[in-house]
């Protein structure tokens, strides 16, 4: 038996062949059908149940430049994308001051898949919690929170004494920034660390932020804390899609509490994202300044009331105020300027202000204001060697008290550097004089300061003088002209006034005397039948005066009217307010019937005693000597040679 094998029929038409084309294709595509299904399922497992960490973290490494550590990242597949993530980390800054800018403990949010086609992404449902962030500039200045190429170039210099505009910020790239629906941050803490090291810390206990859509305005609110002081913030925002239109500031309407405080901002920033290139409006309204004075991070008084209100802005380490207007306890204020810039690691920050005030109690910064009691006021001088900031200010006061002394139109420019404060002018009105001055305050060791001063009075009237200072009635009208000279080594301000060295010229070249003082001096016999009346004109006067601790003398003393010239010495003790004054006529300018016979006074400076007295050889000596004006300081010197009464001739 013959064995037959049965073989396919032959295909001879061309309808059977394509009959069979399509049964390949058929089961071909079945197959491949079958294989995309097993490895969807397999996908969907593994983006379920795998973790997608370690991929996420090589990728983000290679688009930031630096180091992106992720312990766990699960997805959840479906309509809204669910991710969740564990453990991760961003790595500083080289040069940064710790490893990590970044750590994350936990984060989740949901993504609506088709908005990862279309763009920009929207996003729901996020939750953050146990997150720390470190925000600083190295020492190079570079910002830690730029990435790539914008990370290695550093900000313009802003230590410049112009106010650089904040439009000059450039704002990172924001055209498919994410709309962000709904977010909570619970157990987080950003960290502000300027460039030379001093830290901010912001605690934030919760944050919420909300917003219907990507064109309606977003809800923003933190309860939390700054360097420990609880504070509470809510905030407006423009909505995202203006968020995404790099080209315009974006729309900021802030307020803050904490405490007794109360902040508001209402205004834009060029790059919001980077809180940088700032401006608008900014209010701050406090009864104590306890929580401005612990959020500053600065040690001061805490019982000052202070409102203010003025433009804000904010640009890389530069922040200004300027058109403020408010009141510093009861004193109203204007704030023409007032610039912070944050200096570099190992650096100062530096302020400049330039301040008005319309009157301004200096006693009730200097403890509890009692009227008994504020002759006792003081104010130690402390001057730092390494301040922090440093300082260059103008204040201008139309009414100042200190102490129970009283100014006005105070204009001041002072600066604080290291172991210095100086003050290149300080001008004010007092007792109808206009007095200008300057001077500087040196550290020295063993604490206190080296203080020095020069001062020019003019126009003094000799009246208001007398009465202030206790004297009784002087029989001398007009107005002082003074130079002078004072250095002291003390701990508080009322000491170095008090022990001061000073050397000073008086002069006046206008004015009136009682002719009784001449006739008096001159001993003139015609007194003996009458008393001679009224004033007489004075050419000129001049006294030099050489003190310490309030304890000196008077010499020369000259004054010269038409009816004679006076020459006297004095000496005198502010501290017990006593004086003892010898002055007498010189014969060649009074009249024959004087018999030139010098006059001593002395005593209190309410109640002095009237007696004759005689010139020694050495006091005439003394009265004809001008060589003596060769010890003073080169200033008061040519001050008091300036004066016709310099000569002891009288010409």
């Amino acid at each position: 038996m013959t064995d037959q094998t049965h073989a396919p029929p032959e295909v001879t038409t061309p309808r059977d062949r394509r009959r069979a084309i399509w049964r390949r294709v058929l089961w071909g595509g079945g197959g491949f059908a079958a294989v995309c299904v097993v490895a969807g399922i397999a996908g969907v497992t593994y983006l379920t149940h795998g973790n997608l960490g370690p991929f996420v973290a090589r990728r983000a490494s290679a688009m930031l430049g630096r180091e992106v550590q992720v312990a766990a990242m699960h997805v959840t597949p479906g309509a809204w994308l669910k991710i969740d993530v564990e453990n991760a980390r961003l790595a500083n800054i080289a040069g940064g001051s710790e490893p990590d800018m970044v750590r994350v403990g936990h984060l989740s949010f949901e993504v609506r898949a088709i908005s990862l086609l279309h763009g920009p992404a929207i996003l729901r449902h996020l939750a953050l919690s146990d997150v720390r962030v470190l925000v600083e500039r190295t020492p190079q200045k570079l910002p830690n929170w730029r990435f790539g190429a914008a990370a290695l170039t550093p900000p313009k210099p802003a230590a410049t004494p112009q106010m650089v505009s904040p439009q000059t910020a450039s704002p990172d790239d924001r055209r498919h920034y994410p709309t962000l629906l709904d977010a909570r941050i619970v157990n987080g803490e950003v960290i502000y660390r300027t460039a030379h090291g001093a830290s901010f810390r912001t605690t934030l206990k919760t944050v919420t932020i909300d917003t219907r859509n990507a064109d309606t305005p977003v809800s923003f609110a933190v309860d939390g804390a700054y360097n420990d002081v609880p504070v509470r913030m809510t905030a407006t925002l423009q909505p995202f899609s203006a968020l995404r239109r790099i080209r315009d500031p974006y729309g900021i309407d802030l307020q803050a509490t904490s405490g007794d405080m109360v902040m508001t901002f209402r205004g834009t920033a060029v790059d919001p994202l980077n809180a940088d290139g700032i401006v608008g409006a900014v209010s701050v309204k406090t009864e104590t300044s306890k929580s401005l004075m612990a959020i500053a991070g600065m040690a001061g008084p805490q019982d000052v009331a202070l409102r203010m209100a003025g433009q804000f802005a904010h640009d890389g380490n530069l922040w200004t105020i300027t058109g403020g207007e408010g009141a510093v306890k009861d004193n109203p204020m204007t704030v023409s300027l007032l610039r912070f810039v944050e200096g570099m690691r190992g650096q100062p920050d530096h302020v400049t202000a330039d301040i008005a005030f319309s009157r301004l109690d200096l006693n009730e910064f200097l403890g509890d204001r009692k009227a008994s009691d504020t002759a006792s006021k003081d104010m130690v001088l402390d001057i730092d060697r390494a301040p922090d900031p440093l300082i260059d200010a103008k204040v201008s006061v139309g009414s100042l008290s200190y102490n129970v002394l009283h100014f006005s139109n105070m204009a001041l420019a002072a600066s604080v550097m290291p172991g210095v404060v100086s003050v290149e002018r300080l001008a004010l009105d007092y007792l109808g004089a206009r007095l200008n001055a300057s001077g500087r305050m040196q550290a020295v060791d063993g604490g206190g300061a080296h203080v020095s001063a020069v001062v020019d009075v003019n126009g003094l009237d000799i009246q208001k003088l007398r009465q202030t200072l206790g004297f009784a009635s002087v029989p001398l009208q007009g107005r002082l002209d003074l130079r002078m000279t004072a250095d002291a080594t003390q701990r508080t301000l009322n000491a170095a006034v008090h022990e001061a060295d000073v050397a000073a010229a008086v002069s006046m070249t206008g004015g009136r005397i009682d002719r009784t003082v001449i006739g008096a001096a001159s001993t003139d016999l015609r007194m003996i039948f009458r008393r001679p009346k009224g004033m007489t004109p004075v050419a000129c006067l001049l006294g030099v005066v050489n003190a310490h601790a309030g304890v000196g003398s008077a010499l020369p003393l000259r004054v010269r009217t038409a009816e004679g010239t006076i020459s006297g010495n004095a000496r005198f003790d502010l501290n017990r307010k006593w004086f003892n004054l010898i002055f007498g006529s010189q014969a060649s300018t009074t009249s024959s019937f004087a018999l030139d016979i010098p006059v001593q006074v002395s005593g209190g400076f309410s109640s002095p005693r009237i007696l004759p007295a005689r010139w020694t050889a050495d006091g005439r000596s003394m009265l004809a000597e001008t060589s003596r004006l060769n010890a003073l300081p080169v200033g008061v010197r040519q001050f008091a040679m300036r004066n016709p009464c310099y000569r002891p001739g009288g010409r």
